[in-house]
């Protein structure tokens, strides 16, 4: 490639390589030229302050043969792929590809940005021009998180979204609605995976994603606590049971619940906290306490519930023969 510096026209620098057989160029909001070259199926990025390439040059493939490219004022540039008959966007904040290639008509050559956005590529066999609509962005969902099952109703706005589909964690959703100018989304959540999911929409214009942008969450199960009684007073002598204990259940499974934490407490005093076993069981002692569990009734004791298992606590009365 060879610049010229076009107040004397005379070559400013020596050519910069770029990829085999160039054809088409475009400078980015950016400042830096793209450069498509047609037999390497590539497009090299050039530095316009220091007429450097930038970075390897950026593969097009699946398209082949570049031809034609344009950039957007918002930073997609927008390359005629002659061979496959389609046009494939670059981002050049990122210098990566975005999306899948749009198709066109048949063998694409030349690409121009419209002011009100929309891309129009001259299609040489086909003898017609295709129309992009301007690419769309996704700034946020509503609400961001849902049960695994799905069917959560959720609100996506943007711009430029009609047409869209929608898709979180790759799956799509259901009942999707755009809204007449383009700007907001209704739809209903797919089924999906525990955890954070990333939330994607396409349109002819290309596709906007919000990485990350929902989280599934497994459904919660409502859970029981069943507290003995805090001492069992015997004669003779006078001798007090040793231990509380509190048995903690799934309502949904109606299996114990092991390895979960019940915290015990009489009054505003906290006696301490034990660990379910494996029939659910928690066991604390309560030799030391025994006072304090007399002086307030009885005793609670309480689960405080995870991401999975709500909460629950029982109390505790005391047993006097």
């Amino acid at each position: 490639m060879t610049v010229i510096n076009t107040a004397t026209n005379t070559v400013t620098v020596p050519s910069i390589s770029v990829g085999t057989t160039p054809i088409g160029v475009a400078v980015a909001p950016n400042g830096n030229a793209y450069v498509t070259a047609f037999s390497s199926n590539n497009v090299t990025v050039i530095n316009t302050t220091t007429n450097t390439v930038v970075g390897a040059p950026i593969p097009v493939a699946p398209g082949i043969n570049p031809t034609g490219i344009a950039v957007a004022p918002n930073g997609k540039a927008y390359v005629a792929d002659v061979n496959s008959d389609d046009v494939t966007v670059i981002d050049t904040n990122t210098n990566t590809v975005v999306c899948t290639p749009i198709p066109v008509g048949t063998n694409p050559f030349a690409v121009a940005v419209a002011p009100n956005g929309k891309i129009y590529v001259t299609n040489q066999t086909s003898d017609d021009v295709s129309v992009i609509p301007p690419f769309p962005t996704l700034t946020s969902i509503s609400p961001n998180q849902g049960p695994t099952a799905g069917g959560t109703p959720v609100t996506l706005l943007g711009t430029n979204l009609t047409g869209a589909t929608v898709t979180i964690g790759g799956n799509p959703a259901t009942g999707v609605n755009v809204n007449p100018g383009g700007t907001a989304i209704h739809a209903f959540t797919p089924p999906g995976a525990p955890g954070p999911a990333t939330v994607t929409v396409t349109t002819d214009g290309g596709c906007a994603s919000l990485v990350n942008g929902f989280t599934y969450v497994s459904p919660s199960h409502a859970t029981s606590l069943t507290a003995t009684p805090a001492l069992a007073k015997l004669f003779p002598p006078h001798v007090y049971f040793p231990f509380l204990t509190a048995t903690l259940k799934d309502l949904v499974t109606g299996l114990p619940v092991p390895g979960q934490t019940i915290t015990f407490k009489t009054g505003t005093h906290v006696l301490g906290t034990a660990t379910t076993n494996a029939q659910g069981t928690a066991k604390l002692d309560e030799t030391l306490t025994f006072p304090l569990i007399l002086a307030n009734g009885g005793y609670d004791a309480t689960f405080a519930g995870t991401g999975t298992l709500l909460p629950s606590s029982a109390h505790g009365e005391i047993l006097t023969p």
